[in-house]
């Protein structure tokens, strides 16, 4: 009896301490379950920036390195019977003695002298819409008889001219050098650059160079022109005068940009993979008016210089490389991919478009990059591709903007479609900034928390100074959106980019 009442009077302390134990049981084993579900997927970013030699010259078969094989043929003038025009010469030149030269005035008697020598440069050259086109020529004005301290000089001496022309022979602009009387110390270098856009209704059709002498330059003076030259970069525009290939902010520049508009907000250096090459170029300064003299101060850069190249882009992309960048993002992660460099359509030979890379000359393939891209198992992901030719890159064949690689999970935009694509060189310049007129403009509107779409419809109705067209008119930038949320997708809406 004694026993019973004990069970019953335990029985319900018991039941409570199995019941708590069974709480306790199914918690911890829910528990695992229940720590996993909340948490979010990693923001991460890939950043490659593989050039900062600017402007690279794009020479033609028969045109080497832009200098005339045969520097008198073809050109025309109003040639003086007192002098020579365009003619070959034995007198010792800027290069080598007795080489070609243009003789552009010689023993005039006249007062006072206008004349002008034309070279076509459209019936033997292809014009490129919106390129930048510099003309070069060394000039030697031989004094024998003029004393420049006794004869004031009118006209304005001796020039050479980019003369730019519509279909029906009207110009429309002429861009000279500066115009010379003297040069006191034997050669002087003279250049003109200017861009084949269309600043007005009439439509540039025609490019014609100019070598020109108008002045009182009198007595048995020559005026001699030689090694012209002429070079055409993309893309434009330029300060004049700057040299080929030289190292520049222009893309570095924009690569930081996005670089520290993501660390703006919020992510950090453990989830951003950025390449960066500024061979020569330390001081990077992204704005004029920002307040900040040098952007590569604080940034961590985890590829740099001559180890940018295709191959190690390659690898981080690979998923099935242990330890690449790519193999470290799983399905809940989303991922920003932006590049920017020089890009061509014409190095596979069959229109398809390529990345390149500065450090070794080497390239990245359109199908190359997409069947790596393809492989990456994230939510989303935001590709901006900002080189020329960059819808063709993202494209499989002609038909730009309606062909588009099928990439999963994908919000795809470029700067342009199949055309160049333009870039400052540096912050000189009206807008203040360096690299790309589209997507400064882009990630600017994106740093201020606009969506996609609207930092898109901004950026591509944006004008730059000096232009009167829009981005879109020039080169039209692309957008694919296969998610659905260019209208929403911002760094302070969810999704969260």
């Amino acid at each position: 009896m004694n026993l019973k009442k004990n069970l019953k009077k335990y029985i319900p302390l018991i039941a409570f301490i199995v019941g708590i134990g069974l709480d306790l049981s199914l918690w911890v084993l829910y528990l695992p379950i229940m720590r996993r579900e909340p948490i979010p997927g990693d923001r991460k970013a890939i950043i490659l920036c593989s050039a900062n030699d600017f402007y690279r010259k794009d020479g033609e078969p028969d045109f080497e390195e832009g200098k005339f094989d045969n520097e008198t043929t073809n050109w025309e003038g109003n040639f003086n019977p007192n002098g020579y025009g365009i003619v070959d010469s034995t007198i010792h030149g800027h290069d080598t003695p007795g080489v070609v030269q243009m003789i552009a005035k010689a023993n005039f008697t006249n007062g006072y002298v206008d004349m002008e020598y034309v070279y076509n440069w459209t019936i033997f050259y292809p014009l490129l819409k919106y390129a930048a086109y510099n003309l070069s020529a060394w000039v030697n004005i031989t004094q024998n008889n003029w004393d420049p301290a006794t004869i004031i000089p009118t006209g304005v001496g001796a020039r050479i001219g980019l003369r730019w022309l519509n279909s029906s022979n009207d110009v429309v602009r002429t861009d000279w050098s500066k115009g010379i009387y003297d040069t006191f110390t034997g050669w002087t270098f003279l250049n003109a650059t200017g861009i084949a856009d269309d600043p007005s209704l009439n439509e540039i059709t025609q490019l014609h160079l100019v070598l020109a002498v108008e002045g009182n330059m009198t007595g048995t003076d020559m005026v001699l022109f030689d090694d012209v030259k002429v070079e055409h970069w993309f893309p434009p525009p330029i300060p004049s005068p700057v040299p080929s290939n030289i190292d520049s902010d222009g893309f570095p520049a924009q690569a930081l940009q996005v670089y520290w508009t993501l660390k703006n907000h919020g992510y950090t250096d453990d989830n951003i993979f950025l390449m960066l090459y500024h061979t020569n170029d330390n001081t990077i300064d992204i704005n004029a008016n920002d307040g900040i003299l040098n952007d590569l101060t604080g940034a961590i850069i985890d590829v740099e210089n001559n180890n940018v190249n295709s191959s190690r882009l390659k690898q981080e992309l690979n998923i099935s490389i242990p330890g690449s960048f790519a193999s470290s993002i799983n399905s809940k992660d989303s991922l920003i991919i932006y590049m920017v460099d020089h890009g061509s359509n014409t190095v596979l030979g069959d229109g398809n478009a390529t990345f390149h890379f500065e450090s070794d000359n080497s390239y990245l393939s359109e199908f190359e990059f997409v069947n790596l891209i393809k492989e990456i198992n994230c939510k989303r992901m935001l590709i901006n591709i900002d080189i020329c030719y960059s819808g063709n890159f993202l494209n499989q064949n002609s038909s730009i903007g309606l062909s588009w690689y099928d990439i999963p999970n994908s919000l795809l935009v470029t700067s342009t479609t199949d055309i160049f694509s333009w870039y400052w060189r540096d912050n000189l310049n009206a807008d203040g900034f360096a690299g790309s007129w589209f997507f400064h403009q882009f990630w600017d509107q994106l740093n201020k928390n606009q969506t996609i779409g609207a930092a898109f419809n901004f950026s591509k109705d944006f004008i730059p100074q000096g232009q009167t067209n829009t981005i879109y008119d020039i080169q039209t930038p692309l957008i694919r959106d296969n998610l659905g949320i260019k209208n929403i997708w911002s760094f302070n809406n969810t999704p969260q980019l």
